[in-house]
C-alpha cells in the first residue's frame, strides 16, 4: 500500500523555494525563476511527451525551480499503472494540518490497524511539524500574485486531471 500526501502545487513550489534556495531569497527572484522554469519545461513540451519532461533529469536539473514536483498526476497515473486504485491513499497536506486527527484515522483505516487509542491519538496531535518555514523565510511573505497567477494558471489542467482520477474536487485546490 502506498500513502502520498500532496500539497496545492503553487505553495508546494513556492516552500521548496525558500527550503532549498541558499542566497538572495526574493519574492522577485522566485518568479524570475518560475518565469525560467516555465520556459525551459515548455520548450520540452514542443519536442517530448509531458511524461518524458516530468522525468527529464537533465530539464530538471536546469529549472531553478522544480515545477514538475506539482505534477502529480503524471506520478500517480504511473502507480495506478503498478497498484491498484485501493492500494493508495491520497491525502492533501492541507486537510492534515487542518485536521490531524482526521487524516490519522483515515490512514489507520487504510492499513487496516484498528482504531487509534486516545493515547495514540494524542501522541499524534502533539507531534511536531517537520520542514516548517525558518523565521527569516517566513519574513519574505506570500510569492508575488502575478507569479501566484501563472502558477495557478500552469497547474490548473494537471490539478483537473488529479481531481478527476481521484474523484475528488478537493485536489482542484481552487480555495487556496
Amino acid at each position: 500500500k502506498l500513502i502520498v500526501m500532496l500539497r496545492d502545487p503553487v505553495e508546494r513550489l513556492y516552500s521548496d523555494y525558500l527550503y532549498f534556495a541558499s542566497a538572495n531569497k526574493s519574492v522577485e527572484d522566485f518568479h524570475e525563476k518560475v518565469a525560467e522554469s516555465l520556459q525551459l519545461f515548455e520548450n520540452c513540451l514542443t519536442d517530448f511527451s509531458l511524461r518524458a519532461c516530468v522525468y527529464n533529469n537533465t530539464l530538471n536539473n536546469a529549472m531553478p525551480v522544480r515545477l514538475q514536483v506539482g505534477l502529480y498526476v503524471v506520478f500517480l497515473l504511473d502507480w495506478l499503472a503498478i497498484f491498484n486504485k485501493d492500494q493508495i491513499l491520497v491525502l492533501r497536506l492541507e486537510d492534515h494540518a487542518s485536521n490531524v486527527k482526521l487524516t490519522m484515522h483515515m490512514v489507520f483505516q487504510f492499513l487496516d490497524l484498528g482504531a487509534l487509542s486516545e493515547k495514540q491519538e494524542a501522541l499524534i496531535t502533539k507531534s511536531p511539524a517537520s520542514n516548517t518555514r525558518r523565521p527569516e523565510d517566513r519574513n519574505l511573505g506570500p510569492m508575488l500574485p502575478v507569479t501566484k497567477k501563472i502558477l495557478c494558471d500552469f497547474y490548473q489542467p494537471f490539478n483537473k486531471k488529479l481531481a478527476e482520477v481521484l474523484s475528488d474536487e478537493a485536489f482542484l485546490w481552487e480555495k487556496s
